[in-house]
């Protein structure tokens, strides 16, 4: 087809050399156009039989979805649940079955797990304002969505789960600081896109569960989720390798008589755990309106479990914002970006905007961490340095610091005993002092 209309432009017209090119950049985009409406149409179309979960019998739509589900058989197939409800019934999703969740709100009842994800199984709504699932209000009962092999044994790999545009929604009268809204521990290739965790009263979204089994999450990801008033930890890792966390929004976290929280948390817990090839990127931490000060941290990245399988990791282009710095000056964020650890190493953390912190804007403990490019604005105050350097052979470099009128405010990088080897360059507006080798 493109040699034909080639030929015919040089058959029937006068075509220049320039004309050919651009005329041949049009025939190209338009293909591009085609295919890349091809393949959304085929990502869209549901892949096998489609059953709709309430036209099942069932005491409720738990039931009702495990019916379904049990009517595809172990073929691969969707089940569409729509109009809102109750689960009451634990649903099991079982492999290569989607669940399609139609626009609604879907209160779980369960003093169990609500929905449980089998290898390679999907969860998919109509949006998150649309497809609300509602955490249980049975004690205790804090999870609303887990792999299922990680729901039989923590640390068993699960993998191949899909989840996305839904929000998950708090209810429980409780707190607690240990389990997760969506639950995924050791998945492999797996995805939580366009998420809204809303007011859940324990962490947000985990991945890693533990490795004694020798298992880890690998290949997985968080993006352009939603997180605003989330009781503890966010978004966290305990245990991973190529994990990304891109594209998030984190807002007003905390809730009062909450457990405190950190917005994004790596966290190994054993000495065998993984934090490798790790990124954390584009991401944006807002508190300025939580309604409890102080609401923690930005991004913690520690190893304090002593596992030697740490880095590389990378923290670029976000932006966080611990408080206002206009009107009534508030500091409700503690620190910016901290990362420590006995066996923390190969850590860059560049490009990245922190404002109004009441602690540090950045705390650095361990070696080889480059620290490059990232702009910081009234932090620190009160006795507290703005950056803080525990460590050895790293870079610091490029980073500046501004202040606001009337701010209490520390333009210092603050070098720690202990610390050598390493190489302060062009901080602007930064002040070093302490124990620079």
């Amino acid at each position: 087809m493109l040699k034909k209309l080639i030929a015919e432009n040089l058959r029937h017209r006068q075509t220049s050399f320039p004309g050919l090119i651009c005329h041949l950049l049009l025939v190209g985009a338009l293909i591009s156009t085609i295919t890349d409406s091809v393949l959304i149409v085929s990502a869209q179309r549901p892949q096998g039989r489609v059953v709709t979960a309430n036209d099942f019998p069932g005491q409720d739509l738990g039931a009702k979805i495990n019916a379904a589900d049990k009517a595809l058989g172990t073929r691969p197939g969707e089940i569409v649940v729509k109009g809102g409800g109750t689960i009451s019934t634990q649903a099991i999703i079982s492999p290569d079955h989607v669940l399609r969740i139609l626009p609604g709100t879907y209160a779980t009842r369960t003093s169990n797990i609500p929905i449980l994800m089998k290898s390679r199984s999907s969860l998919i709504g109509s949006g998150w304002d649309q497809s609300i699932i509602v955490e249980s209000t049975a004690p205790g009962q804090f999870t609303v969505i887990c792999a299922y092999n990680q729901s039989i044994l923590n640390g068993a790999p699960d993998s191949g789960l899909v989840i996305r545009d839904l929000q998950v929604k708090g209810a429980n009268p409780g707190f607690n600081s240990a389990p997760q809204a969506i639950s995924l521990g050791n998945c492999s290739s797996c995805t939580v896109d366009k998420v809204w965790v809303n007011g859940t009263r324990s962490i947000g979204i985990q991945f890693g569960g533990t490795s004694t089994s020798g298992h880890f999450a690998e290949n997985s990801k968080v993006t352009n989720c939603l997180f605003t008033r989330v009781a503890s930890q966010n978004l966290a890792l305990a245990n991973g390798k190529n994990i990304v966390f891109e594209g998030n929004r984190f807002m007003t976290s905390g809730q009062l008589g909450g457990p405190g929280n950190t917005n994004i948390d790596v966290e190994p817990n054993e000495a065998t755990d993984r934090l490798e090839n790790i990124v954390i990127r584009h991401n944006l931490i807002d508190v300025r309106n939580s309604e409890m000060s102080p609401t923690g941290n930005g991004i913690v990245v520690q190893s304090t479990s002593g596992t030697p399988y740490v880095g590389p990791i990378l923290i670029e282009d976000n932006t966080i914002i611990g408080g206002s710095n206009t009107g009534t000056i508030t500091n409700v964020l503690s620190n910016g970006i901290y990362v420590f650890g006995s066996t923390m190493r190969n850590v860059t953390i560049r490009n990245n905007v922190i404002t109004r912190t009441g602690q540090s804007g950045i705390r650095i403990e361990g070696t080889r961490i480059n620290v490059l490019n990232n702009k910081l604005t009234d932090v620190g105050g009160g006795g507290t340095p703005g950056f803080v350097v525990l460590a050895t052979d790293c870079q610091i470099v490029g980073n500046t610091f501004s202040s606001n009128p009337n701010q209490s405010v520390d333009g210092t990088i603050t070098v720690l005993p202990g610390s050598k080897g390493n190489i302060f360059q062009n901080n602007r507006g930064f002040q070093i002092v302490g124990d620079v080798h």
